[in-house]
């Protein structure tokens, strides 16, 4: 969020980040850190030194940030970070050695998700993020 906040984004718009643990609560936040930011820039800019972002906060969250499955096999917080961000903003990873490997490819496999999204998260957005050319 500092980043974002900070104006780095707009800075560097083809800034990449990823994080862990299906975006480290911040998808259940994105609505009140918008919230929070309008109010609160508009009362305190000043005083605060804040930087004028161009976008939303969230909408940076969801052009700048992937995030991984590691260690967070829970089908309902899965459901609803692919509501806030898409399917193509998701990477499968295990969080190994904390997290059995088992588990999460069960998880992926059993998860609601449709043929295409299911190749995007275990493979494809990791392929394109990476520049790493697909296997045949």
């Amino acid at each position: 969020m500092r980043l974002i906040l900070s104006g780095a984004f707009d800075r560097h718009p083809n800034l990449r980040m990823v994080l862990g643990h299906l975006g480290e609560g911040i998808p259940y936040w994105l609505w009140r850190i918008d919230n929070l930011y309008a109010k609160t820039y508009a009362w305190a800019r000043d005083v605060l030194n804040m930087v004028k972002l161009e976008l939303k906060p969230s909408e940076y969250f969801q052009r700048n940030i992937w995030i991984t499955t590691s260690g967070m096999f829970d089908h309902d917080a899965l459901d609803y970070c692919l509501t806030k961000v898409g399917a193509e903003r998701v990477l499968f990873a295990v969080d190994y050695p904390y997290e059995d490997s088992g588990v999460a490819t069960e998880f992926l496999a059993k998860a609601n998700l449709d043929d295409e999204q299911r190749a995007a998260i275990s493979h494809r957005n990791a392929e394109r993020l990476f520049r790493v050319p697909p296997t045949a």
